[in-house]
């Protein structure tokens, strides 16, 4: 144990950029770990060898950005546990899906040359290959835009990779979903420009486009775009890294510990996720971010970039996301290969940043070093400090007791003494509420704030506010009220059916019966609770009896309590309704085997 701990704490020499760098402050972010959203007076804090070892992560590496530089690079641990050699700040790491902004980057410079636009059809640019049209494209087409901004209605999510057993698909295999692929088939199965939905999927179609676009390989097209101009020199789209680069590339480990399987994988799906960088390269390029707002970009016009960063949909922009935290606006993405995680969060404005990369699958950890250098060099609003207060026990008991939380939600407050707890119905344990003042109270150790209003003649009103902005208010309920919700988790079905059906009568665009928000709950349940889930699906299919989605959806989770039958009638029932669906079509014929 005590070697292991030795090859933790290797690590190679701070590389000072532009300005010099404290003892102090890199004292400050080595010691200053946090498990929290939110710094107490008093916490305990840990070191980043402490929560290496904790986590099992066997390397990171660092690069720090003040005043629109890199101002502190350092690199921690190992890059591979059987040959011990140490992680050097210009260690390879994959970079996951933060490969999307710096695609995205390449992109965006395509639409300034007058190579694409944002806004027409996608297919009109695509000559090998074409996004298929279907009736969910008819009346509205994929455009660039939507697929920067994850709107765009395609499927597929992320991807597995590929180990060096494995033969690697062509792109235009893993677009089709035709073996040697191990993703299925990307297709559009929402209508164009709705609501926000991850796809990995939207950046393989924007890649084949880009190489159809300018007749070249995609690590050619990205190094002649953002890689060059940027100077990010130990960076490549290359699946896989060719004998020279691959020296110098850290090893992947997994959740569990152990080794990504031939170390690491290739992607073929270069845009989405197959970014080989460095903390330092990837710092350049959120520089250049905040250069581009200014109008000061090697890449970008600030109008670009100020449509880059402007939210489309659920806090995302075209190719990054965008958090605004009382006022100060942070852009950023996170990554994750198998057995590779990282992060990279920068000020839109003001000029400071971190970019942290790990070859590991333990993104808690990076979080925890990025409050650090935020605390360590005072970033506004992104670490808020409080100081505990004691608990006003006649508050305490006034405020027990359930709350509305929309038309078939709850919250239940309930204490310990004069502890009191917070919990979401839909959420598997409650969290703490520390008070903060005589009325205020930190949810767990999150940035949510709660308050308690009291009107003479009124139900108590909860309040939560996060980040300045109002998250709503919960009157008190009483406690013999029931929601469909509630319905389901007591087992009483007909009364949740009851209760739905009524919701949707009520108003038809009641969040509480969306037919992908109920889709989401009963996928968030099958692992824990596939009663549960097998329930929500059924609700869906009553509420919405021609959709082949909730049909799909429902055979799955009847497959998942292990009535094969019944999985073999809905998945027939879907693709009744939809015989176009590759992927229900594929679901039936393994089951049926």
């Amino acid at each position: 144990m005590k070697k292991l701990l030795l090859l933790f704490i290797i690590f190679s020499g701070c590389s000072q950029k532009e300005q010099p760098v404290t003892d102090d402050i890199t004292s400050k972010i080595e010691n200053g770990l946090i498990d929290g959203e939110v710094y107490f007076d008093g916490d305990k804090t840990y070191t980043i060898q402490e929560r290496m070892e904790s986590y099992g992560v066997p390397g990171v590496s660092i690069a720090v950005i003040k005043d629109n530089k890199v101002v502190w690079t350092k690199a921690y641990g190992i890059m591979d546990k059987e040959t011990k050699e140490p992680v050097t700040t210009t260690t390879l790491f994959q970079a996951g899906s933060i490969s999307k902004p710096v695609a995205a980057y390449g992109a965006l410079h395509a639409v300034e040359e007058g190579k694409v636009t944002l806004t027409d059809e996608v297919n009109k640019y695509l000559t090998t290959w074409k996004i298929p049209d279907n009736e969910f494209t008819k009346e509205k087409k994929v455009t660039l835009g939507q697929l920067l901004s994850h709107t765009g209605g395609l499927t597929v999510h992320g991807f597995l990779g590929y180990s060096p057993d494995l033969p690697v698909p062509t792109l235009m295999q893993v677009l089709d979903g035709t073996p040697p692929a191990n993703s299925p088939p990307i297709r559009v199965d929402k209508i164009p420009g709705g609501n926000f939905r991850y796809s990995g999927g939207g950046y393989s179609v924007m890649q084949q486009m880009m190489i159809d676009v300018y007749g070249k390989t995609y690590p050619e097209i990205e190094k002649d775009l953002v890689l060059g101009p940027l100077q990010m020199t130990n960076s490549t789209y290359e699946q896989p890294l060719d004998s020279t680069k691959v020296k110098t590339a850290a090893t992947g480990y997994l959740p569990n510990h152990e080794q990504t399987k031939g170390k690491r994988h290739t992607y073929p799906e270069m845009a989405a996720a197959g970014l080989w960088t460095t903390a330092e390269d990837l710092a350049k390029f959120a520089i250049d971010v905040q250069l581009a707002v200014k109008g000061e970009s090697k890449i970008i016009s600030k109008q670009m970039a100020d449509k880059m960063l402007t939210p489309v949909d659920a806090g995302y922009g075209l190719g990054l996301g965008v958090n605004n935290l009382n006022g100060d606006v942070y852009f950023g993405h996170g990554g994750w290969d198998e057995g590779f995680s990282s992060e990279l969060i920068a000020h839109r404005d003001k000029g400071y940043g971190v970019v942290i990369l790990t070859n590991s699958n333990h993104p808690q950890f990076i979080t925890e070093v990025i409050r650090s250098v935020a605390r360590a060099y005072g970033w506004d609003n992104y670490v808020p400090v409080f100081k505990k207060q004691s608990a006003n026990k006649t508050k305490v008991d006034k405020v027990v007791g359930r709350y509305r939380n929309g038309t078939d939600g709850r919250i239940t407050v309930s204490n310990e003494g004069d502890q009191l707890f917070f919990k979401y119905i839909r959420r598997d344990k409650a969290d703490e509420l520390t008070p903060v003042s005589d009325s205020t109270f930190i949810i767990g150790r999150s940035r949510a704030l709660v308050q308690f209003k009291e009107t003479e003649g009124k139900p108590i009103d909860l309040v939560i506010t996060n980040d300045g902005q109002h998250g709503g208010s919960h009157l008190r309920a009483d406690e013999k009220e029931m929601t469909p919700y509630e319905y389901l988790i007591k087992g009483e079905f007909d009364n949740a059916q009851k209760g739905y059906e009524a919701l949707k009568k009520a108003d038809p665009n009641d969040g509480s019966v969306n037919e992908d928000n109920l889709n989401s709950q009963g996928y968030q349940q099958l692992e824990k609770n596939k009663k549960l889930a097998l329930d929500l699906f059924r609700i869906n299919t009553i509420l919405y009896p021609n959709s082949f989605n909730v049909y799909d959806s429902y055979g799955d989770a009847q497959q998942a309590n292990g009535d094969t039958k019944g999985a073999i009638e809905s998945y027939k029932k879907a693709l009744k309704l939809n015989p176009k669906s590759e992927e229900t079509a594929r679901k039936l014929k393994d089951i049926s085997k």
